[in-house]
């Protein structure tokens, strides 16, 4: 028999401890306790009815609980056991892990009974007001605990059995209390909410880990899916398990159709994936060639992750990235992008202004464009301009200066090669400059320097937009806008055979011829101003002006150097003066020496830049007043300059 109890004796012994205190030893350890804690709390076991604690703690979140446990997770393990407490006329209690009671189930007029002893929603069970009970001996033992008629501490619940058990949902633990007639509680009841206890538990553990997967599951689905890398997922035997939306599309295939299927006969080229099967080593970054796969996707970079369960392999993760999401990560992290636009570009000469013009309406053209100058004219800062303003601007802009490469290697570097392909080669193969470029510009810096057989590579590379790897017969569609610059005459290299004629025809669709700085001299002004105040930045100086004597030297300079030359002047000077202002003396010896008095003494000329070199000072110590509502002090300061002098210019320029 799973219950003992002996109504009698617990009767006489129960007397006995009212009298004296005692309790017999054939009384359950438990009720002992319990009852001798009951008498502390100096109830009285004649009452009739339960009292009720002072504040009822309300809480929503238990009945929401055991609201959506009986409705969506034990709607039929509940349904029974309320069925089964209707037969027995029983009625069952769910309380907070305080005691108190937030719902009733049960036969109706037992629920009556018990409500009219103040036993039901808002009482609390806890053993401070109703004694002895399952509800105390649970809180003692944590599992199961049931109680019988005399076992109570109040008298009148002797009539009855109650038999409690604890479960832990969700966020926090609730009991559930069940009173019934004392004769109706047989050992087949006591089995039967085992039973419903164990199922109870059961439901629940299997809902927690039901649920734990399916969230597992929605976060693997929304990490895989929105991945810009194919998935490919295989069993120990090289059997297809699952893919990815994206390695559905990149290889147009159907994905029931493929599942169980073998790898390797629909995908060869995944043949080395398998043999980590066996190795139980990971592939890190590898490049593949899949020859079945889209013509823009058959060189592919590899990862295998082999799965492990019990420390036997179990399958793989074969990740794949083409060309398009490697370029993306490669030119992020290396910085493969334009900084200049056209405003940044100093110049208000009329010739610069024209120049930007005909640049800027260049950039709204998909055609190729040469740019053509001296070195130190800004080729470059026109190519990223150009790049910036036209609707390339979110590709990448790559550039390459065809000079500084070996021409051994210039095929490689522009076009890409295999694994294997020379000796030196990097394992697995690379991308070219034209397939990193792909969807934005690619800029040749010094296009005159290219070898001879590069330029035929490169030629068929513009005419088909198709690149093919060094080592490699695929050909990858590319589309890609070339920029190339030169300071080399191109046509004389056509005369001498150094420059294929059709390839030059092809790079120079649109050619812009940037002006050497002594045909821009209205400019030199201003640059100096720029380059004075970025180097008293960087040099930590105070130098805010250049002598007039200075300025008519550097207007009257050829600045062989250009613009490179004038910064490197301005640099130089500035680490060489002790004052304030540029002097003569203070430029540098190689441009002094080199001065050649070429007759050039337009004084006109030499006048507006005098006065676009103060204009520029004016025009800045204006901004400064304003910003700082003319507090001198602070614009002195900006400015590197005491007070006095500032007086001495606000005087000078006028400025009140």
């Amino acid at each position: 028999m799973c219950i003992s109890y002996n109504e009698s004796s617990t009767k006489k012994n129960k007397e006995i401890f009212f009298q004296s205190g005692v309790v017999d030893k054939e009384v359950r350890l438990e009720i002992a306790q319990s009852w001798k804690r009951s008498k502390n709390y100096q109830l009285d076991h004649t009452k009739t009815s339960i009292t009720h604690p002072s504040k009822t703690e309300k809480n929503a979140v238990g009945t929401m609980v055991t609201d959506y446990l009986r409705d969506y997770i034990l709607p039929n393990i509940i349904s029974n056991l309320y069925e089964s407490l209707e037969t027995h006329n029983g009625a069952l209690f769910y309380a907070y892990e305080n005691g108190i009671v937030f719902s009733q189930r049960g036969n109706k007029e037992m629920l009556k009974y018990l409500n009219s002893l103040n036993l039901g929603i808002g009482s609390c069970i806890s053993e401070e007001y109703i004694g002895t009970t399952s509800m105390a001996l649970i809180k003692e033992v944590d599992q199961e605990a049931w109680v019988i008629g005399e076992e109570h501490y109040l008298d009148f619940l002797t009539p009855f059995a109650t038999h409690c058990f604890c479960s832990n949902n969700f966020n926090e633990k609730v009991y559930t209390f069940i009173i019934l007639p004392k004769d109706k509680f047989t050992d087949l009841f006591l089995s039967y909410a085992r039973m419903f206890h164990n199922s109870w538990k059961s439901k629940i553990e299997s809902y927690r880990n039901a649920l734990e997967l399916y969230m597992k599951n929605e976060i693997y689905d929304q990490l895989v899916q929105s991945n810009e890398k194919a998935i490919l997922f295989v069993d120990r035997f090289g059997k297809i398990i699952n893919a990815n939306e994206l390695f559905v599309k990149w290889f147009q295939v159907d994905l029931h159709k493929i599942k169980e299927e073998d790898c390797i006969k629909l995908f060869p080229g995944l043949k080395k994936a398998l043999t980590c099967l066996n190795n139980g080593k990971k592939i890190n970054f590898e490049e593949i060639i899949i020859e079945n796969a889209p013509t823009n996707k058959q060189f592919l970079r590899m990862d295998v992750i082999p799965m492990n369960r019990n420390k036997v392999i179990s399958g793989l993760i074969i990740i794949l990235q083409d060309s398009t999401s490697i370029r993306k990560r490669l030119n992020k992290s290396s910085h493969s992008q334009a900084y200049y636009t056209f405003d940044k570009i100093l110049g208000e000469s009329k010739v610069m202004k024209t120049m930007k013009q005909k640049a800027t309406d260049a950039s709204h053209s998909s055609s190729s464009i040469i740019l053509t100058g001296e070195s130190g004219t800004g080729k470059e800062l026109f190519a990223q301009s150009i790049h910036n303003e036209s609707s390339r601007r979110n590709g990448p802009f790559i550039a390459i200066n065809c000079a500084t490469v070996q021409p051994e290697l210039i095929a490689s570097e522009l076009f890409g090669y295999v694994d294997g392909a020379f000796t030196g080669a990097k394992k697995g193969g690379s991308m070219g400059k034209f397939e990193y470029a792909d969807q934005g510009t690619l800029f040749l810096d010094e296009v005159g320097e290219l070898p001879l057989f590069a330029q035929t590579m490169l030629l068929r590379v513009l005419e088909e937009r198709r690149v093919t790897r060094v080592g490699s017969n695929i050909s990858t569609p590319v589309d890609v806008r070339v920029i190339s610059a030169t300071n080399r005459d191109l046509k004389k290299m056509v005369k001498e055979g150094t420059f294929r004629l059709d390839l030059y025809y092809r790079i120079n669709v649109i050619h812009l011829h940037l002006p050497p700085l002594r045909e821009r001299v209205t400019d030199i002004p201003i640059l100096i101003n720029y380059y004075l105040q970025y180097f008293n930045r960087i040099l930590k100086k105070n130098v805010t002006e250049i002598s007039s004597e200075a300025l008519c030297k550097l207007v009257s300079y050829s600045w062989p150097g250009n613009l490179r030359e004038l910064r490197n002047m301005v640099e130089c000077s500035v680490n060489i003066t002790k004052n304030n202002t540029l002097e003569l003396c203070d430029l540098p010896l190689d441009i002094l020496n080199n001065f050649e008095d070429d007759g050039f003494h337009d004084e006109e000329i030499i006048n507006e830049c005098k006065d676009d070199f103060h204009n520029g000072q004016r025009k800045i110590i204006i901004d400064l007043m304003l910003k700082y509502n003319g507090n001198k002090s602070f614009v002195a300061k900006k400015l590197g300059i005491s007070r006095n002098t500032l007086y001495k210019k606000l005087k000078t320029y006028n400025i009140s």
